[in-house]
């Protein structure tokens, strides 16, 4: 489960780096690549609410949540900053703009106290220097995020409000194309917040969440949304039993 409350004993950063490479991507790669990389890792700490860093900073590292929750949040040119995205433990984030050697294109805060493993620019040109292979897992990331965000993008292009506000939550609670995390997951944003990063109003928001809670799929509470079952989320229609294209 993905959980969002509770006070949990500090990491050292030697059980951080061991949590990164039990989780997610990094736990897909060889033992010489995540010694390499948790070798050269950093461990920061940070407050509730707390920046990790804000769009347009410079982007000398990347890191992996190892306790506690983050928040993506992404400019949109008429709204400002809304909330983009939620990033659990085990998750990899910023990338995009450190590999690139580009400003941020995103700010990221802490919704929790949070502490996360960082690994420099510096450090990571180096490991390629040393092994060219290592281009391959770093590629890996790339890909796997980038799937993330065209779940998210796809989300908001959904014009039924309840199809995509359920497939919002979906996205949100962490799953991917060919995978859905196990239940319960809660979601730490408010109805105001999930209603901006799904383009919809706050009244409709609370109506859909409030059916959903009396079908026993989610339980709304205090900035934070838990769905008690995403396989019954995810099988959730509208109408009639509508017809799956092959794959």
């Amino acid at each position: 489960m993905h959980n969002v409350s509770g006070a949990q004993e500090k990491f050292d950063l030697r059980q951080a780096s061991a949590f990164a490479c039990s989780k997610g991507w990094l736990s897909r790669q060889s033992i010489e690549f995540q010694k390499g990389l948790c070798g050269k890792a950093k461990l920061k700490s940070f407050a509730k609410n707390e920046p990790v860093f804000h769009v347009e900073d410079k982007a000398p590292e990347i890191y992996c949540l190892v306790q506690g929750v983050l928040l993506t949040l992404v400019v949109h040119p008429v709204s400002g900053l809304l909330a983009g995205n939620v990033i659990y433990p085990g998750d990899w984030f910023g990338e995009p703009a450190a590999l690139g050697r580009r400003p941020r294109l995103t700010s990221v805060h802490a919704r929790l106290p949070s502490q996360a493993i960082a690994v420099s620019q510096v450090a990571v040109e180096n490991m390629l220097a040393s092994n060219p292979s290592f281009n391959s897992p770093f590629f890996d990331l790339m890909a796997n995020n980038a799937e993330q965000y065209m779940l998210h993008a796809v989300d908001l292009l959904i014009q039924d409000p309840a199809l995509r506000l359920r497939s919002r939550l979906l996205t949100l609670g962490g799953r991917r194309i060919n995978y859905l995390p196990p239940s319960p997951v809660s979601i730490p944003l408010s109805q105001d917040e999930l209603a901006a990063a799904s383009g919809l109003s706050r009244r409709l928001v609370n109506q859909l969440l409030s059916d959903l809670e009396r079908k026993g799929i989610c339980e709304l509470r205090y900035r934070e949304i838990r769905i008690n079952d995403m396989q019954a989320l995810a099988r959730m229609q509208d109408g009639p039993p509508r017809c799956q294209p092959a794959i």
